[in-house]
């Protein structure tokens, strides 16, 4: 009883001398320096308002190049939800996410961030912090990028501490011109005549005169600058730097295999190539995964014996098996390797998680284990699906597909259905697949399937289309109900750009139509693994006048730009309006944070829905996207 009377009294005395960030949220102490223990006081507010149940949440603190994420358990005491962590003592930020069923409190944008002090001041590198969360990590605490934001951050750190404006001087540069787009070569402009007007001293002024060239779109003087400063500093930072980039790019791997051991002397025997160190693994699986690439397996093998942290090297020996497979060559060298992987994979997802970095959660890290045990183990049955051995493949099929996947990965599904389909009698399959297909987890293989127990019992495939879409109805209807719990309302960022034709868009134009924006790049598979599905899209759509797609191609390296996109598109017979963002200025006004990233927007102009990725299911994407375009149709 005496418990139950003091705790809610001490959980009101804490709040009254709480620090305030928002009438939701508040901490103690006012002013937590590095080391101390915070406690929090939250209200969920925003998208989990009202919720009563178990919120999710995560710590991440950052500081000086270094990053922490945590779980943190809250308790509900008085309406709110309290907990307690310790900062460690090289941070310098902390923001919190708070989450239900991935749906996030983002404290309208601006996240729950807490700055910590040194000498009753907020401490050097903090606002710098803050500045990466507007840029970079706010998804993890469903934040989207802000430009406005990480500028201030940025300004607020230059006035307290001048001295780091100068390591920062371009993402200053950068967020000012994209926020300023008349008055952004002037800015450049200005800037470039002032560094030059103060002299360049060390390395930092060069680089950040050819960045300024950079940005101002003047490549040539940037070269010259870069050429200087190579003569002017030969043993900087980019010489590291450019031997590191040189490994990378080299494709032969006794070439690469010589800068490894050339890299590995200079991290031995000189002071500055230290902090290398902790990337030798890395660098040798790129080693080992050339030289499976050239199927030399005694040169693969010897060197995969002297890594020591092998996640990486099975990630890439995964890429190069499944290649492999898609060209059906080196089969058995692809089976010995996908064996490897997996059960590396799967010796990693079992054991304690003593190697997990720092910047994810105990619960992330178990989590890409498991998948990346999924990803081994569909592989290697792929592979005994291709070479006959057809129960073997069905039991590593089953635990990927359904054991560790719960049946909602399209692609493992496949791999399943196939290997089921060799073993078991169609009548047993039956079911299950058409689960697959009611759920949208079944890939076009699926559906093939189907079709040919269909026939054969059947005798025809006169009515399976009627069949397959009374199967569908059910995932659509699902999808359908989802889709219009998860509508937003925000405010489309204006643009105007040229398509592959040099036709000019302009969004000002389109009002009152209903608008799907997809996001894509000639180098990203997903996007890729997409188009067909959204080709099926713009077919379905083709007749509707009231409905148009728009395909901007973004953060692309070509030359020209318009004619790397063009032969793709006409290469795959797509028939798509591709937009053309060759400055990569829309891809930023709209916030993205990876492709394929797709917005759907109704007739008033608004964005009311947004999707990142691929699923892998060609159903799943039409039923998804025709919901949200139907929605944004009722919109006036």
């Amino acid at each position: 009883m005496l418990r139950k009377t003091i705790i809610p009294a001490l959980f009101q005395f804490f709040t009254i001398y709480a620090y305030a960030q928002t009438s939701n949220f508040t901490y103690i102490p006012e002013k937590p320096k590095p080391g101390e223990v915070i406690t929090i006081f939250y209200e969920p507010s925003g998208k989990l308002k009202g919720t009563t149940g178990p919120i999710e949440t995560v710590v991440y603190q950052q500081g000086g190049g270094n990053e922490q994420a945590d779980n943190l358990e809250l308790h509900r005491e008085g309406g709110k939800y309290t907990g307690s962590f310790r900062t460690d003592t090289v941070m310098d930020f902390v923001y919190l996410s708070f989450s239900v069923n991935n749906q996030y409190d983002n404290n309208n944008n601006e996240g729950y961030c807490i700055h910590l002090y040194q000498n009753n001041e907020i401490r050097k590198g903090s606002y710098i912090s803050e500045f990466t969360l507007y840029q970079y990590f706010g998804s993890r605490a469903g934040v989207e990028t802000d430009n406005e934001m990480a500028l201030a951050a940025l300004e607020k750190e230059f006035s307290s501490f001048p001295e780091s404006k100068k390591p920062n001087l371009l993402n200053q540069i950068r967020l000012q011109m994209s926020l300023n787009r008349e008055a952004s070569m002037t800015i450049a402009q200005k800037t470039i005549e002032s560094l030059i007007k103060s002299g360049l001293i060390d390395e930092t002024d060069y680089t950040n005169l050819a960045g300024l060239y950079e940005l101002a779109k003047l490549p040539e003087q940037a070269k010259l600058i870069n050429a200087m400063k190579k003569d002017k500093i030969p043993g900087g930072n980019w010489a590291r730097n450019e031997k590191i980039e040189y490994f990378y790019a080299e494709k032969d791997p006794a070439k690469k295999e010589t800068l490894l051991n050339e890299i590995n002397e200079l991290i031995k025997n000189n002071i500055e190539w230290k902090e290398y160190k902790n990337s030798l693994d890395e660098y040798k699986s790129h080693v080992a995964a050339a030289y499976l690439e050239k199927v030399n397996m005694t040169k693969v093998r010897e060197i995969s014996a002297t890594i020591n942290e092998k996640s990486l090297l099975a990630l890439f020996f995964n890429h190069i098996t499944m290649d492999m497979l898609t060209k059906n060559e080196h089969l058995d060298i692809v089976e010995e390797i996908s064996a490897f992987t997996t059960e590396y994979a799967k010796s990693q997802w079992q054991q304690s998680s003593t190697n997990r970095p720092s910047y994810i959660t105990e619960k992330e890290w178990r989590l890409q284990k498991k998948n990346a045990y999924a990803q081994y183990e569909d592989t290697y049955a792929r592979v005994l699906y291709r070479k006959g051995d057809y129960k073997k493949g069905y039991l590593y099929a089953k635990d990927a597909a359904i054991s560790l996947s719960g049946s909602n990965e399209p692609d493992y599904n496949t791999t399943y259905s196939l290997l089921a389909e060799k073993i078991f009698p169609s009548k047993k399959i039956k079911p299950e697949l058409e689960t697959f297909v009611k759920n949208g987890a079944a890939a076009n293989e699926i559906i093939n399937i189907l079709k040919d127990i269909y026939a054969k019992n059947k005798k025809d495939t006169f009515g399976f289309s009627n069949y397959i879409s009374i199967l569908q109805k059910k995932n659509s209807l699902n999808i359908a109900e989802q889709i219009r719990k998860s509508v937003i309302s925000e405010k489309t960022p204006s643009f105007a750009l040229y398509n592959i034709n040099g036709q000019k868009v302009d969004f000002s134009e389109l009002k009152g139509k209903v608008i799907v924006i997809d996001f894509w790049a000639t180098w990203c598979g997903p996007c890729k693994a997409s188009f067909p599905g959204m080709q099926k899209m713009v077919t379905k759509y083709k007749d509707n006048p009231d409905v148009k797609f728009f395909f901007i191609d973004t953060w692309e390296n070509a030359e020209d730009k318009r004619k790397n996109a063009a032969d793709f598109i006409k290469e795959n017979n797509y028939t798509f309006e591709v937009l053309l963002d060759n400055d990569n200025t829309v891809v930023e006004d709209f916030k993205v944070e990876g492709v394929p990233k797709k917005f759907v927007i109704d007739k008033s102009g608004k964005i009311i829905f947004k999707t990142i990725g691929y699923s892998g299911s060609e159903d799943r994407l039409i039923a998804e996207l025709s919901a949200m375009i139907e929605i944004a149709s009722e919109s006036k």
